[in-house]
């Protein structure tokens, strides 16, 4: 058992006990949970096994909760949120083999799931937006390094630190990296190259409306070499090519639809942008099936590497419809049947359909559905530019979430990212710094528009 991992969770207890929950969660959470692997954990008698990030959070997440409680003030996504715990609790109970690993399963959930949402609802909008924002950025810049190497020596950093010194096995890699056309998959603190490209993606639409604050806001501190770094783009441009190193399609793919989504801002009618952008991707979508379709209607022993992963893709959800049919309403928990060697289900939705049931498989649906309307609703609603561009960062990073997440399942800290934003989604409201009109910025330059994001 390596007690070091729970010196977060005592920190942040002890901040809180202090009443300095913001610092906590600024200092002690948000470093933990992007530069510690979600495997620096340790599990406690009659405890699920835990992360040093999940156990920073429970001392954060229990304020913020007592805090929303009190408030009485509830959304449908705070509902949507809960029932989705209790679709996760009542699967545990009914399907599990052992209905106290059932109960154990979801006690983690309600950590990395709920606690994280109600943090996100409760705790950044809007006194901490550019803090989070600007630690993200700051984080995220701190392993691209690490990333380079993992991409050109194919080791793991994360793993050798975690096999050599602190008696942690990252899974089936060890100390290597997933490998493809030679190189290794950059993968970081998140357990694979596909979970790095989400943290990455949404920290890429994050760093937009931190680049525009830079240019559009006096007076704003960003720290003397981040903000020289937003002043030539350094920080978007290392976050793009990071996304390349992962080797990811569906990151790739989430990257485009967000940067598209990003360009929103700098037209006036931004509801006729947003019209378009939605058009786009139905096109975008449309084609995209034709293309995968074609891709693997070719013979299995001449495809490249990437038709393979395509053609399994393919193939699983084609043969496991039917059996998350067969699982009914609360699905079948850990004990999914194997088809045809499938073992790996690389697509959150198809898997909760099949862990969850039907009744979990509607709740993550309206889940993705109530984030998307929200985040466009806040972003149409708001009255000034920096706000808007918030907004549409924040679209953009839902857009990330639910583009790759047909791909991948949400593996690594991505449950406590994904509810962390799902909450602070939920929570928009006008920023206090960002008071200029649209056409008070405007009127700065003469190419007001073109300083937004680019």
């Amino acid at each position: 058992m390596n007690l070091l991992f729970l010196i977060p969770g005592c920190i942040s207890l002890f901040l809180v006990l202090r009443g300095r929950v913001e610092t906590a969660f600024l200092s002690v959470y948000l470093p933990s949970l992007l530069l510690l692997s979600q495997e620096y954990g340790v599990r406690l008698p009659h405890l699920p096994p835990l992360s040093a990030a999940e156990y920073a959070l429970i001392p954060i997440g229990v304020i913020a909760l007592t805090r929303r409680i009190q408030s009485g003030s509830f959304r449908l996504m705070d509902a949507l949120v809960f029932l989705f715990w209790v679709s996760s609790l009542t699967t545990g109970i009914l399907r599990e083999p052992i209905m106290n690993d059932g109960i154990l399963a979801a006690a983690e959930l309600f950590v990395s799931q709920l606690l994280a949402y109600v943090v996100g609802r409760q705790l950044i909008e809007p006194d901490l937006r550019f803090k989070t924002v600007r630690r993200f950025v700051i984080f995220i810049l701190l392993l691209c390094p690490i990333g380079v190497y993992e991409w050109r020596f194919g080791q793991s950093v994360y793993g050798t630190i975690g096999q050599k010194f602190l008696g942690v096995n990252l899974g089936e890699y060890g100390e290597g990296i997933q490998l493809r056309g030679g190189r290794g998959r950059l993968t970081l603190s998140f357990s694979g190259g596909e979970f790095a490209g989400i943290v990455i993606g949404l920290t890429f639409a994050l760093n937009a409306w931190l680049a525009f604050v830079n240019k559009a806001r006096t007076g704003v501190d960003l720290g003397r070499w981040l903000a020289k770094l937003e002043k030539y783009h350094i920080p978007a441009l290392l976050m793009v090519f990071c996304i390349w190193l992962t080797q990811s399609r569906g990151a790739l793919i989430s990257l485009a639809a967000a940067f598209t989504i990003l360009q929103i801002p700098k037209f006036k009618k931004i509801k006729l942008a947003t019209t378009v952008v939605a058009v786009l991707f139905i096109l975008a979508a449309l084609g995209a099936k034709q293309y995968f379709t074609h891709s693997v209607a070719i013979d299995e022993a001449t495809m490249t590497e990437q038709q393979h992963s395509t053609y399994y893709r393919q193939v699983m959800n084609e043969v496991y419809q039917s059996v998350a049919d067969m699982g009914g309403w609360f699905g079948w928990g850990s004990t999914i049947p194997v088809v045809e060697g499938h073992k790996s289900i690389d697509n959150h939705f198809l898997l909760v359909h099949l862990i969850q049931g039907e009744f979990g498989y509607i709740l993550l649906i309206l889940i993705a559905a109530e984030s998307i309307r929200t985040v466009i609703a806040r972003a149409w609603s708001f009255q000034t530019l920096e706000d808007r561009v918030f907004g549409c960062s924040m679209m953009a990073v839902v857009a990330v979430f639910w583009i790759t997440y047909y791909t991948v399942f949400m593996g690594g800290q991505l449950p406590q990212i994904t509810f962390l934003m799902l909450g602070w989604g939920q929570s928009l409201v006008p920023g206090k710094a960002g008071t200029a009109s649209v056409a008070e910025v405007q009127s700065r330059s003469r190419f007001g528009f073109k300083r937004v994001l680019t």
